[in-house]
Parts: structure tokens; C-alpha cells; sequence
């Protein structure tokens, strides 16, 4: 029997998965759930291994100890629990990222609801805006705003389109600046809830000149199910506090500015 194709971010995402909610992960056990080899998972694992994520032990993996004491937020909170989440720090943020859109620009906006304040403060009728996001293209196309609103397949918490069409559709864009939104910022990288919205995210980072993260505080060492990209892919955090110096220095060997919303 042939064994089935699974992408490696999926495979990458199971094995993290099984190791921060049962501190292992075995190699066979992995192997038969997604029905690929066990040379496969090795691999996989011997990769995750040698980037830090986890540790390699006979048979399998095992959690190391910078996972283990960090913050994981592996399920998606409704989009009125994130909505009322640290509201004035978002308004904060997004009041500091408007000012850096110029006019008759075209910009990308992710989905989240960081994002959603932003768009909210959009006025200029000059811009050509692109959001996978469903509420945020409901609230610009009511305040009269050119909205370009990708094809593909509804899905998630807070609903935007996902796939391969989203995809193909948004590589057909050049995007002065995007917006960018994730879970949590972790000293490996940026990290949200799904594969699919990951891949939207590297997407909307790879078409953009500057790509800025709008995240608060409260984001800062926490992490999720899928890794989406290291901060070699960011030009700009804008937060709304100080990070944590061992953040700071992080962010500063990739020379990814920092700024604090006040």
C-alpha cells in the first residue's frame, strides 16, 4: 500500500502537537495515526530536533525544556472572547499602524481582531485593500472602502477564506505594507492555531515590500499548534509594552523593529 502524502507542516504539526499535551510523542504511533512511514516521522522528528522544538529519545520524542515552561494556546477562543481581550492595548496598536499606511497604496490586512480595530480606522478611499477576513470586508465595504475579498473555503472562529484558491488568488498581489496577526510570539518564531491560516499569513508576508505584526502584550511567550514563520519574515513589531529582554534581544539580531503603541 502506498503510503498517503501528508504535507510536512501537518506531520510537524501532529508531532507538536502529541508532545506538549502528553510530553512525547512516539514515532509508530504518529506514523499509523497519519498513515505515512516511520523513516518519515524520523525524519521529521530529527528536524524538529535540530531546531530546538523538541528532543529526540529511542523510539520517539519528548518535550524539551523551553516548551515545556512556555504558554500553549492550542484551541481558538471565540471571537467575542478575543474581541473584549486587552481592547484598549488593541485600539492602541491599531491607532500606531494606521499612521503608516500612505495614500493610494495597496495593502493587505489579516484576519484577527487586532486587525479588525485597524480597519476601523481606515478613511482613505485611495487605498486597495485585500483581506481574506469576512468582518473586516463587511466593515470596509459599509464605510465605502475598496475591498478586494479572496475566493476559497469559509473556515475558522472568526470566518475568512482559506485554501488553495485564497492562495493562488492573493499571489497575484503586490502589497506595499500587510498586516500581519498571530496567537503567540514565542522565541522560535511566530505561531497560530492552524495550518491553513498559517498558510494564508506566510502568503500575505511573502507579497509585501514591509510586513508589520500588530500583537499585545499578551502574546508575548506564548505559543500554538503551528509554527508560521521566524521573524526573518517581519519588518515591525507594534505592541503596546516593553518586551521581555530576552524577546528584545531575539528580535534584534533580525533587525525587526520594535514599536511601543502609547
Amino acid at each position: 500500500m502506498t503510503a498517503k502524502r501528508i504535507p510536512a507542516a501537518v506531520r510537524h504539526e501532529a508531532i507538536l502537537a502529541e508532545v506538549d499535551n502528553n510530553g512525547h510523542a512516539s514515532v509508530s504511533e504518529i506514523a499509523e495515526r497519519l498513515g505515512v512511514s516511520e523513516m518519515t516521522i524520523r525524519r521529521d522528528m530529527d528536524k524538529l530536533g535540530s531546531e530546538g522544538h523538541l528532543v529526540r529519545t529511542h523510539g520517539g520524542a519528548s518535550s524539551n525544556d523551553d516548551r515545556r515552561n512556555r504558554v500553549f494556546e492550542m484551541i481558538e477562543p471565540s471571537v467575542e472572547n478575543r474581541a473584549t481581550r486587552n481592547r484598549p492595548e488593541k485600539k492602541r496598536i491599531a491607532a500606531c499602524a494606521v499612521r503608516r499606511i500612505q495614500p493610494r497604496s495597496t495593502i493587505a490586512i489579516d484576519v484577527g481582531t487586532t486587525c479588525f480595530e485597524l480597519s476601523s480606522l481606515i478613511t482613505d478611499s485611495s487605498l486597495h485593500i485585500v483581506s481574506a477576513s469576512l468582518p473586516i470586508q463587511r466593515l470596509l465595504a459599509k464605510n465605502q472602502m475598496q475591498i478586494y475579498a479572496p475566493c476559497g473555503r469559509i473556515a475558522g472562529a472568526d470566518p475568512s477564506t482559506v485554501g488553495a484558491q485564497t492562495v493562488a488568488y492573493l499571489r497575484d498581489f503586490r502589497f506595499e505594507i500587510a498586516f500581519l496577526a498571530v496567537a503567540g510570539i514565542a522565541e522560535d518564531g511566530l505561531f497560530d492555531y492552524s495550518f491553513e491560516d498559517a498558510e494564508i499569513k506566510k502568503t500575505l508576508a511573502s507579497q509585501a515590500q514591509s510586513r508589520v505584526l500588530l500583537a499585545d502584550s499578551s502574546k508575548i511567550g506564548k505559543s500554538s499548534a503551528v509554527r508560521v514563520m521566524g521573524f526573518d519574515s517581519i519588518d515591525v513589531l507594534i505592541t503596546d509594552a516593553p518586551l521581555p529582554a530576552d524577546m528584545a534581544a531575539v528580535l534584534g539580531e533580525f533587525e525587526v523593529e520594535v514599536v511601543i503603541a502609547v
